[in-house]
């Protein structure tokens, strides 16, 4: 076994030696030492100065320094052809196997003396060039190699390997993303990467980057994914629509919401939601409380509230009855913890996705006309003022005798002030106006209608100004509000914890009024700060109330079925979740509705700025200031949506409540980005 050692203290003019050069072995030729420096001539033709250290330990064969560069050319491309030709032939891993396990580090000279008796200086180059390139099992540490155990070699294989799949990932990908976004597909042809077996790791990036546009362990890759298209937000969905994994109107918030829109989730939930049935049916009995009506609009199928008046010498009887799920509901159960996470319907222009089950929401527990159903009723005594003197919360089976529409109640109201219902409208004036003294804001708008016109080729938007039906809409959200802050009262009297509704702020009193003008309206919204939810009791002053906690809904907000649960629990004699278990939950479900309530905000105003896109060439609209403190805001009362733009487009000078009409330049909904052309005064 032969071991010869040179060192860098021997490095002389006329000498082949190797340096590194982006990780590439450089065959070179030494001209002149200068230490701690050397002067080569390289492979390339180029004279470099380079540090001792960088020279590679295996050195030789040395020639006479008086060689021509041509000549010395001339053996520089023999020694890397014939170094090359060496480490062809041979199989480094027969090198590791040999001393895995034998020693940790040795120098060059020694691993070629396991392979050879005779290594000469080509062949001990040629084999630390193989181990260069070995780095799953070797790692050079100058001027030796470290030799990796068989866990650590194994471990940096399954590294290269994913390093290779993520660089191919890379290559294919940022490709064909290129051509998704600027179109090279023609109609007709499938828009799919080069290599199927990459298709599904692109499919599943793009969708986790919408889900999580800040999603940590795809940042990296997604960047190199991206590189050269457009910095925007929304360019994952747009890849994704263009790529046809969802389709062109996709409701990209209901993935980063996480929130299922068809009934298919709660199939999972099939043995519970059977189990329900079964024990509605066992226990059901005779309606303690008939003769009903809900009001609701024509297409409402989760009915959840019912009421029945009598108007009499003292004043008012009045029943409410709302539907019962809280009355059988489990906490903690895998059916609780889904509905939680979804925390409330969503009622959008494209349907609705209800927060529980749809059988449960629509059938077992909505109060349908004819069918008995477990309810919390609460039975009432008001005189002429609005006072309640009398409340009974119980637990009982009712039926309700009729669901009626907003539609013809309104009419009846017009053709009978003397009904039942003509006593609910003047009780709900009267609860109004006792709300107004109290401080009360109350907002009248009248949000459009959105109609979605579906074809193969696009969607057309429509904005239908919505139909008013003053007293059957004010019957029920102020039996609804009354509701609300007579329990909130009632569970606070007898310390039961609730999730309350509060807005304890310091409201000027001219504030207290029915607000319509657009300008009114935006001062004082913008005035009455945010509503929370706590667990503790406090006022709510656009309400009018000391305490408010919702508890009329549900069957579509997870707030209002834990408020009943709570109620029921205690008038039944059940334990009730302590305030810190209240507390507990409180997190999760603030954030969970900042999510979902997210959705039912901006997805009406995505619709409408595809109307006003789809309009724009051939319409203008009227909009009026309700702030010129900075850029200028305007209200587009008949389409209920805010814009602005700057003061330049109106001539510098605007007042508040002027009328202009607009002319609309570029509409992105995607990126909620709408700009006013011209202005004009009307």
């Amino acid at each position: 076994m032969s071991d010869y050692k040179p060192h860098s203290a021997e490095l002389r003019p006329g000498q082949v030696v190797e340096y590194l050069q982006n990780n590439q072995p450089i065959v070179s030729w030494i001209q002149e030492v200068q230490p701690p420096r050397v002067r080569v001539l390289n492979i390339n033709q180029r004279e470099v100065k380079l540090p001792a250290a960088r020279v590679m330990p295996w050195t030789g064969p040395a020639y006479t320094p008086d060689l021509s560069r041509q000549e010395v050319l001339q053996l520089l491309q023999e020694h890397h052809q014939k170094r090359n030709s060496i480490q062809e032939d041979l199989d480094v891993m027969d090198v590791w196997s040999m001393a895995q396990g034998e020693i940790v580090q040795a120098s060059i000279f020694w691993f070629a003396g396991l392979m050879w008796d005779e290594p000469d200086a080509d062949r001990t180059a040629a084999l630390g060039r193989a181990m260069l390139q070995a780095r799953t099992h070797f790692k050079f540490s100058p001027p030796d190699f470290e030799v990796y155990s068989r866990e650590t070699a194994e471990k940096k294989m399954e590294e290269e390997r994913l390093h290779r799949e993520r660089e191919r990932l890379v290559s294919i990908g940022r490709d064909f993303f290129k051509k998704l976004h600027s179109g090279t597909f023609s109609p007709g042809q499938q828009a799919e990467p080069e290599d199927p077996e990459v298709t599904g790791q692109l499919k599943d990036i793009l969708v986790q980057r919408i889900k999580n546009p800040e999603d940590s362990q795809t940042q990296d890759l997604w960047s190199k994914l991206s590189a050269g298209l457009p910095q925007d937000p929304h360019l994952p969905f747009i890849l994704a629509r263009a790529w046809g994994i969802y389709p062109e109107h996709y409701n990209y918030m209901l993935e980063q919401a996480d929130y299922a829109w068809e009934d298919s989730w709660s199939k999972p939930h099939a043995p519970q939601i059977q189990e329900l049935d079964r024990k509605l049916d066992q226990e059901k009995g005779p309606p303690g409380v008939d003769g009903l009506i809900s009001i609701d609009s024509a297409s409402t199928r989760d009915i959840d509230d019912a009421f029945n008046i009598r108007e009499h010498a003292g004043g008012y009887s009045l029943t409410l009855a709302l539907a019962g799920p809280g009355l059988y509901w489990t906490f903690g159960s895998g059916l609780d913890l889904a509905v939680g996470h979804r925390v409330s319907s969503l009622y959008l222009p494209e349907g609705k996705s209800d927060m529980l089950p749809r059988v449960l929401a629509e059938e077992m527990f909505s109060l349908n006309q004819g069918q008995v159903r477990p309810a919390m009723v609460l039975d009432m005594e008001l005189d002429f003022q609005g006072f309640v003197y009398s409340l009974q919360p119980r637990l009982d089976w009712v039926r309700v005798q009729a669901n009626r529409t907003y539609a013809d109640v309104e009419d009846e109201l017009a053709m009978d002030q003397a009904s039942s219902l003509g006593s609910a409208l003047r009780l709900a004036r009267t609860l109004r106006k006792n709300r107004l003294e109290q401080g009360a804001v109350i907002i009248e708008q009248n949000e459009p209608i959105i109609r979605l016109e579906k074809s193969p080729r696009q969607t057309l938007v429509s904005l239908v100004p919505g139909v008013t039906h003053p007293g059957a809409h004010l019957i029920v959200s102020e039996f609804m509000l009354l509701c609300n802050t007579v329990l909130a009262g009632w569970a606070k009297s007898k310390d039961i914890p609730l999730f309350y509704r509060t807005q304890d702020i310091v409201l000027p009193r001219d504030y207290s009024g029915v607000w319509q003008k657009p300008e009114e309206i935006y001062r004082v919204i913008r005035s009455l700060g945010a509503t929370l939810t706590e667990t503790r009791p406090r006022p709510h002053r656009s309400i009018g109330t000391g305490a408010y906690a919702s508890v009329s809904s549900p069957l579509r907000r997870y707030v209002d079925l834990v408020n009943q649960a709570q109620i029921a629990a205690a008038l039944s004699g059940s334990p009730v979740l302590d305030r810190a278990g209240l507390e507990k939950m409180l997190p999760f479900m603030n954030t969970r509705m900042g999510q979902v309530g997210r959705i039912q905000k901006f997805r009406p105003r995505y619709w409408k700025l595809l109307y006003f896109k789809q309009q724009a060439r051939h319409t203008t609209w009227t909009g009026v200031v309700v702030d010129n403190s900075g850029p200028v805001v305007l209200s587009l009362p008949r389409e209920q949506i805010l814009i602005r733009a700057p003061h330049e487009v109106f001539g510098g000078k605007t007042m508040m409540g002027q009328a202009f009409r607009l002319r609309l330049g570029r509409i992105d909904p995607l990126n909620n980005e709408i700009h006013v052309l011209e202005a004009w005064e009307e």
